[in-house]
């Protein structure tokens, strides 16, 4: 997919200490952490935000912060079909470029990223080793949807791979797969459970997991570097308190919560 100039303007905004002016995000209503905050974020990104919040609630103004977590095409269809929401966190660029699109969210900026790998449950009964192993006949294999971000990312690794090891690397691998899930929070739920063999999350939800799951690295030159882009949504009922709540996520204190879950600077 040719990403637009909105999003190659993401792709280029990068997170600043303090109050974030520079990193794109809308100016408008006064930045203030007040109020109720609704802010729809990614799954990936349910820990992170939570320990946010509530840092945020400590130091606002009678702030309250209500969280809706789900894949990121999910509520970005939620917020299109009208639901109340005053930020919205996405997993990628694609589908906070089709909510700018739609004039459903101002002037996001890039906020954190990660990275993909490979969990197996704990044992690793089926004795996968590498990210090559997923073509193995016979192994159960879960990924997400095509039509969220981890589920888009991980088709593009075994595609990368693909290059090298040709067409019917990717073509066995996919073969292998018995379960489309709805996010990456429910991949890692069928490895934990062993309703899988392998699965490909972030890997924040593979910290999460910790012992219940092993992690198995993808190499660095097939990986994908997921890129996390915020805005306030346009008919916020709290712009205020949207623009606070983002200016906290950019600034140290909140990119030092996000590196302790795992996620990368912006």
């Amino acid at each position: 997919m040719i990403l637009s100039g909105v999003a190659l303007a993401l792709a280029g905004a990068s997170c600043q200490g303090g109050n974030g002016d520079d990193a794109g995000v809308a100016e408008g209503a006064d930045a203030v952490l007040a109020g109720e905050i609704t802010v729809f974020a990614a799954a990936s990104l349910s820990d992170a935000f939570a320990e946010l919040g509530a840092a945020m609630e400590n130091e606002g103004d009678a702030t309250s912060i209500e969280f809706s977590f789900a894949s990121s095409s999910a509520l970005r269809v939620q917020i299109e079909e009208g639901a109340p929401a005053d930020v919205f966190a996405s997993a990628d660029l694609v589908q906070m470029e089709l909510a700018v699109d739609a004039g459903i969210v101002e002037a996001p900026a890039v906020f954190a990223r990660n990275e993909l790998v490979i969990v197996v449950p704990d044992g690793n009964p089926a004795g996968t080793e590498s990210v090559e192993d997923l073509a193995d006949a016979g192994l159960r294999v879960v990924l997400a949807n095509e039509d969220v971000p981890i589920g888009r990312y991980a088709r593009e690794v075994v595609g990368s791979l693909a290059g090298g090891l040709g067409t019917g690397f990717e073509e066995a691998v996919l073969a292998n797969v018995v379960s489309n899930e709805s996010d990456a929070r429910a991949v890692l739920a069928k490895v934990e459970l062993g309703e899988a063999d392998a699965g490909i999350v972030y890997i924040t939800d593979a910290l999460v997991a910790g012992e219940a799951v092993e992690v198995i690295e993808i190499p660095d030159g097939v990986n994908v570097a997921a890129e996390y882009p915020i805005g306030v949504v346009s008919d916020a009922d709290n712009p205020g308190g949207a623009s606070g709540f983002i200016d906290f996520v950019l600034s140290d204190d909140g990119q030092a919560i996000l590196r302790e879950h795992g996620f990368t600077s912006g």
